[in-house]
């Protein structure tokens, strides 16, 4: 990205609360980065410290699953949907010519129909009526989840099924996640974002203090960590990398090395093959309650006192 552009992007991080915002997040989807977001929250609370767990990946919400925790009472995500008034229509067609996600249709002369799916809620149609023939409907995108479980807060976001507009759930996520923590005090919060370096994870690297890129020793891994490294990089976010599934037979450990090294980024955990992670997954147990001895669990619990050394008032006790 030009100097310029990389600018833009680092005034787009604006922190709205003033408590740490560590971001687990990946590449490629399957490395692990809910087992690790998960643990790492509770192993914080086990320490002491008062921890919010924030559910981003909208698409594919899992953190309350790990947790063995009941969702309910949610708070629905809406945005605008466009009413047409039959009666006032004019069949102008200046909503249907400026609608650039073609969600209107019709010929001039008629009234405009609407695939609701394709609208993004960006209200133009309506800006352009001059005949208010256009009311301002809503559309259910998503829901927002809050409740306590394992004694962390935890805040999920889950797009609804066949909608599209991930973003918009992902923002009201984090910023619903803002609302609770002005409500209380915390002393940090773990954010599980969506896999890849497309906008709905943008969405939360923009709060984060930290970037905890968790990758796999595999080609895939290997290749798009290099690319969640660069979106960092160009964020201006402190990043650091966690290798799972290290001990993986024919794995490339080698490749993550050379591409964290050469982004000048640490290694900061090598989390080994654990049939204990699968016990918990079915168990609804975070590991590091379940099993805290099994290797996977005594890796993850390793990165607490790195944290709260870096994070939490206090440091390591």
């Amino acid at each position: 990205m030009k100097s310029g552009g990389e600018a833009s992007a680092k005034l787009l991080r604006r922190k709205r609360v003033g408590v740490p915002v560590i971001a687990v997040t990946g590449g490629k989807g399957g490395t692990g980065k809910t087992t690790v977001a998960v643990n790492l929250a509770v192993g914080l609370s086990m320490k002491g410290s008062k921890v919010m767990l924030v559910d981003a990946d909208v698409d594919c919400p899992c953190c309350a699953m790990l947790f063995g925790a009941e969702l309910s009472n949610g708070e629905e995500v809406k945005t605008f949907k466009p009413v047409i008034d039959a009666a006032k229509c004019t069949g102008c067609g200046k909503c249907v010519a400026v609608c650039h996600d073609h969600a209107l249709v019709g010929l001039e002369g008629q009234v405009p129909s609407l695939f609701e799916e394709l609208c993004s809620g960006c209200k133009a149609c309506q800006l352009v009526c001059e005949v208010d023939a256009i009311k301002s409907g809503q559309k259910v995108l998503g829901t927002i989840y809050i409740t306590d479980s394992n004694g962390i807060k935890l805040v999920v976001g889950e797009l609804k099924p066949t909608e599209p507009r991930s973003p918009i759930v992902a923002r009201a996520t984090m910023l619903r996640a803002a609302e609770e923590l002005r409500k209380d005090k915390y002393d940090i919060v773990i954010v599980d974002t969506a896999p890849g370096i497309h906008n709905v994870v943008a969405q939360a690297l923009w709060e984060a203090d930290l970037a905890l890129a968790v990758t796999e020793p595999t080609p895939l891994g290997a290749h798009d960590l290099g690319f969640m490294l660069e979106l960092t990089e160009e964020l201006g976010l402190p990043a650091e990398v966690i290798l799972n599934k290290a001990d993986i037979p024919g794995g490339l450990k080698d490749e993550v090395v050379k591409t964290s090294r050469d982004r000048g980024v640490k290694i900061v955990a090598e989390i080994p093959m654990d049939e204990e992670l699968l016990r918990s997954y079915v168990s609804g147990e975070p590991l590091v309650r379940k099993s805290p001895k099994s290797p996977s669990a005594v890796a993850l619990l390793a990165l607490v006192p790195h944290i709260r050394e870096m994070f939490v008032k206090g440091g390591e006790t």
